[in-house]
């Protein structure tokens, strides 16, 4: 078997799964309650975020919040993230970074 598969936990609460973990990309996978959030941080790799349930509620810098729901959103390196559930059902997005952070971390000393 050439494949690897990678499984992700099916729920309706908080989840946050980190599922691939190598030079290239890393995946988490982030399941947000109603009215829950991540804490703000600032992106530390190029990231996308793969919404694919529920409404993603994406603030960048200081720009106004922006709304997405089936929608694969691009965040550059070094941006200021806020990501909040606004809506009231739950919501399941992916993030996908690459290269992985330690690469970024690595090629920048």
């Amino acid at each position: 078997m050439q494949e690897k598969p990678y499984r992700y936990t099916r729920t309706d609460e908080n989840e946050i799964e980190k599922l691939v973990t190598d030079d290239q990309v890393m995946v988490n996978h982030v399941v947000l309650a109603p009215s829950d959030r991540l804490a703000e941080h600032f992106s530390d790799s190029n990231v996308s975020l793969v919404v694919v349930r529920g409404t993603l509620s994406i603030q960048l810098d200081d720009q106004p919040e922006h709304l997405y729901h089936d929608s694969i959103v691009n965040v550059p390196f070094h941006t200021k993230l806020n990501l909040t559930n606004t809506r009231g059902n739950p919501t399941e997005f992916f993030i996908v970074k690459a290269p992985h952070p330690r690469v970024c971390k690595a090629e920048s000393v």
